[in-house]
């Protein structure tokens, strides 16, 4: 390789890693994003939450008590509307809809246009959306493809700070297998 050759590798090198380090984070600091799956579910087409999915609706709503959730995006299944509902009447916190996509680009887009970023927000979605979310929200290293049929009880919690994010899994409410006896 010749002089001339190796200079234009070398800038153009250069100029790949200064945007690599100018990139935009995804997120402003002091975003909160709290991921939760739908509650359990009845069965057929567009199902309506069980008695234990009701009870686990509102156990989300104490637990997300005075964390200062601003924005609710959920998609428009009925189970996941009522996941959100309890949280969304009492504090009378908007409700945006996304497409349940196992891409995530409409929630993050949603997010931008509503000016909820660096806002503190819950997200309702479905077994196999939620950990595809959690990857396009930028935790590069949840590897879960989808949530177990019976997972019902994980909150996910991602913390911008600066140019990193805090990640956390969560249990609330009763465990499955107690809720599924209410049913």
């Amino acid at each position: 390789m010749g002089l001339k050759s190796s200079f234009v590798v070398y800038i153009l090198l250069t100029s790949f890693s200064l945007n690599l380090k100018a990139q935009k984070p995804l997120f402003e600091a002091n975003t909160t994003i709290y991921v939760v799956r739908h509650a359990e579910k009845d069965t057929g087409k567009n199902p309506t939450l069980t008695t234990a999915g009701f009870a686990r609706a509102g156990d989300l709503m104490h637990k997300l008590n005075n964390k200062g959730i601003q924005t609710i995006f959920s998609t428009d299944t009925r189970r996941t509307l009522q996941t959100a509902d309890s949280i969304k009447l009492l504090y009378n916190i908007p409700l945006i809809k996304y497409l349940g996509d196992t891409i995530g680009n409409d929630l993050v887009n949603k997010i931008n246009q509503n000016h909820s970023n660096g806002k503190t927000i819950l997200v309702v979605g479905h077994s196999n959306t939620v950990p595809k979310l959690i990857r396009r929200l930028g935790v590069k290293k949840y590897t879960i493809e989808n949530l177990g049929d019976n997972e019902f009880d994980n909150l996910f919690v991602l913390t911008y700070k600066k140019r990193k994010i805090k990640f956390k899994k969560i249990k609330y409410g009763q465990p499955y297998a107690l809720s599924a006896k209410m049913n």
